[in-house]
């Protein structure tokens, strides 16, 4: 059956050794014709029209994917299991295209007809996260066993809102996934918001110890308030907190980005030569650590007799290199300026890392 060979992406062995390159594009053009041709002839069969509906939602051709399975359902002759089926698949159009009431009406059909299942599930849980129901979304992953994101929307349900802040939701969240960086930098924001520095440590300490060296960076971010260029300008942290917060991140497994962090924060307070000596830490760790280096040649620049020319041109160099997006999704390499906890690329958790060279591409 040709139609079933292109769909599985089978060709004839002279396609192997073809010279024009695949396109995914024609490829897909050339399934959609072979999958209604074959709908044709087998008097439109549910598993073709469901192949090819999802044809059209890949294409992005969504009133085409509706119609098809709108039409579909008003068939005397689908089971329960092909209603449930066209209903869910409905759902997910629906979602796709932005009309979320609808996607949760057909969703609640499939669930009615077909009973709980997994994908079903998720595609709630997702229904309500784009719709803004956060704390539905959180009760849904929870319910599916996926603490870390029923954590991620808690702290979202958390501060959502007339810029209040619910601290139960944010205890909750850390109690559902107690590595949740997010649900530790909320409570952090709180504290800083109300000045309350005492507090700001405690919870630094609790939530480094929780999430990690490799994400405790997360933590510490909002104690120095960077330009738009990623230049650390001043430090949150009054200077009178500052030596017990160097305890705080001393205490706990050494990592370059709380190392470069307190470096940072105590150039921010003009303690030049302990900030050169902590940067010197994260070199020991990674002598290509950029962010590190960076900070070292501003700090020196001072110090050194430059010609009018040379001085222009290394800060026009500076300048370039600060403007640099600091961080970066581990697992895809995308490059964003602010703190994520989901790369918008990848749908990675927690994947993010501060860009330690500088040479590295990326969007």
């Amino acid at each position: 059956m040709q139609w079933l060979r292109s769909l599985l992406g089978l060709h004839d062995h002279a396609d192997l050794f073809s010279p024009v390159p695949p396109n995914p594009a024609q490829d897909a053009l050339a399934a959609i014709d072979d999958l209604s041709r074959a709908m044709r002839n087998h008097q439109g069969a549910v598993d073709i029209c469901s192949a090819l509906g999802n044809l059209y939602r890949m294409r992005g051709e969504l009133d085409r994917a509706i119609q098809m399975r709108s039409s579909l359902l008003h068939r005397v002759d689908l089971s329960r299991e092909d209603q449930a089926r066209v209903w869910f698949e409905l759902g997910r159009d629906y979602s796709r295209a932005g009309i979320l009431d609808r996607a949760q009406e057909a969703l609640r059909q499939c669930r009615d007809i077909g009973g709980e299942n997994p994908a079903l599930d998720l595609e709630l849980a997702l229904l309500h996260a784009k719709g803004g129901d956060f704390l539905s979304a959180s009760r849904q992953y929870k319910k599916m066993g996926h603490n870390l994101q029923a954590a991620h929307y808690l702290v979202r349900a958390a501060t959502t809102g007339s810029g209040v802040t619910d601290l139960g939701l944010l205890a909750e969240a850390r109690e559902i996934h107690p590595a949740s960086p997010e649900a530790w930098l909320e409570g952090i924001m709180f504290q800083i918001n109300q000045e309350a520095w005492d507090n700001v440590l405690v919870l630094l300490d609790q939530g480094l110890g929780a999430v990690g060296p490799n994400l405790g960076f997360v933590l510490l971010d909002p104690l120095l308030d960077f330009e738009d260029s990623g230049v650390p300008v001043k430090a949150i942290i009054p200077a009178s907190y500052l030596d017990g917060l160097l305890a705080v991140i001393d205490k706990h497994p050494p990592d370059l980005a709380p190392l470069h962090y307190a470096g940072c924060l105590l150039r921010a307070h003009d303690r030049v030569e302990e900030a050169k000596t902590w940067q010197e830490k994260t070199l020991l760790m990674s002598p290509a650590f950029w962010p590190a280096r960076l900070e070292l040649l501003t700090m020196s620049l001072p110090e050194q007799h430059m010609t009018p020319v040379f001085e222009l041109q290394l800060e026009f160099l500076l300048r370039r290199a600060r403007e640099a997006k600091r961080f970066v999704c581990g697992r895809c390499g995308l490059k964003r300026g602010q703190i994520f906890f989901c790369c918008p690329k990848c749908m990675s958790w927690h994947s993010i890392t501060i860009r330690q060279l500088l040479s590295d591409e990326g969007s």
